[in-house]
């Protein structure tokens, strides 16, 4: 699409150098915006201002005295594509990764827009540029499908973002649309509603609405990222509490990783949302934290082992340190339940966490394997866990782990 674009634009250059000036002014905001991406997630980076840029410059017709009317849809996005890459092309350099999939995503949304609102005849065999230049009059109204188109793009944003993270993780599109519309549908709002405003507030103001309505969006960024860098920091913070069991000879080594890399593959096997999985992964890394507290080390740490009294007290006590750490209340009562066997929801209909039932099967999982890569090994550990389906653990979280170490075989170790 960007080449075709390109090939389209040099065609017919004189629309584009007629406008230069706010051509050139989008251009630097979208690859400014695409320099300081950020991280919110692992793996994961956002371009807030790229995206609110890109929207405005696919819906502004007017700029002061400078007529946009006669873009097409190919320069806005061969212009944007290029800012991009441009944008993009510095973290390349310095051996970080562009991260493509993210951008094509961000380009693709930006694309629709531009298309949807310059190309198609949707109103009466008129273009949606047409009647937003004829409804002089009636600006609320032009107002009005600004915002809708904006929102278009930013559906077509989350849609493609979900399916970049569903073939990332390996998980539920569906679910992955839905984690994309939770954690994006605020500053989605802002920033459909930020490209719309800046459409509108380009004709009166010309370029100067570009920095007036970006700031609040720079402002927000800001913020993400301060809030991304704490996020960092307290996952880096429960992984260095992790590895307390390890480096007092309480468990092997790798135990909680294994475990909560475990843990998070049944869960998004059993399609737990985004959040459920952070709390997941928390409360396996710190299921063992408890051991601490014992006079002397289980041998190989393999609480599965121990007396079911002593599994129950190792649970209180580790769930104990999760609250004093200030994790979520949901990780802390995950812990606690670990011990508890899936026979009281079955029979006693009490409520054990589906995360804490979790854990438990990869905690035993790793306490028959240790680590091990033996086929014959694995398949002891396996059937040792079916052996206790429907009393100690959950026949489903079972059947998903069954599911997941069949797609490790076959992908290899």
């Amino acid at each position: 699409m960007a080449g075709l674009s390109v090939v389209l634009t040099l065609r017919d250059p004189v629309p584009l150098a007629n406008a230069w000036m706010v051509v050139a002014a989008f251009a630097l905001l979208i690859g400014i915006g695409e320099y300081y991406r950020f991280g919110i997630d692992e793996g994961r980076q956002l371009a807030p201002m790229t995206l609110g840029a890109g929207l405005a410059f696919a819906l502004t017709s007017r700029s002061w005295n400078i007529d946009l009317t006669t873009l097409s849809p190919s320069p806005i996005i061969a212009v944007s594509g290029l800012a991009m890459v441009c944008g993009a092309l510095p973290h390349r350099v310095r051996g970080r990764s562009m991260h493509p999939d993210e951008m094509a995503a961000r380009f693709l949304a930006i694309a629709v827009t531009a298309v949807i609102f310059r190309w198609l005849p949707l109103w009466l065999g008129h273009t949606l540029l047409d009647v937003d230049a004829a409804w002089v009059g009636s600006r609320w109204l032009v107002a009005v499908v600004l915002a809708a188109v904006a929102a278009v793009g930013l559906i077509t944003f989350l849609v493609l973002s979900a399916f970049v993270e569903a073939a990332r993780s390996s998980g539920s599109l569906r679910l992955a649309l839905l984690d994309e519309i939770r954690s994006g549908a605020g500053l989605g709002l802002a920033l459909s509603a930020t490209g719309a405003l800046i459409a509108l507030a380009e004709r009166p103001l010309g370029v100067l609405a570009l920095p007036l309505f970006l700031v609040p969006l720079v402002l927000t960024q800001f913020a993400l990222r301060q809030y991304a860098a704490i996020r960092r920091t307290y996952s880096q913070s429960v992984r260095v509490l992790s590895r307390l069991t390890e480096i007092g000879g309480f468990t092997r080594a790798g135990h909680p990783d294994r475990v909560a890399q475990l843990s998070v593959q049944i869960g998004r096997e059993l399609g737990l949302a985004a959040r459920e999985i952070r709390n997941l992964e928390n409360a396996a890394l710190l299921h063992d934290i408890g051991q601490v507290a014992l006079r002397a080390p289980i041998p190989a740490g393999a609480t599965l082992m121990a007396a079911p009294a002593d599994q129950r007290r190792i649970a209180v006590d580790s769930a104990d340190i999760v609250r004093k750490a200030g994790l979520p209340p949901e990780v802390a009562e995950a812990v606690a339940q670990q011990a508890t066997p899936y026979r009281v929801v079955r029979e006693r209909r009490e409520d054990v966490p589906l995360l804490s039932r979790i854990v438990k099967v990869a905690n035993a999982y790793d306490d028959l394997v240790g680590g091990s890569i033996a086929a014959r090994r694995r398949e002891a550990a396996v059937e040792r866990i079916h052996l206790g389906l429907g009393y100690e653990y959950d026949p489903r979280v079972v059947d998903a782990l069954v599911r997941v170490l069949a797609r490790r075989h076959t992908k290899g170790p």
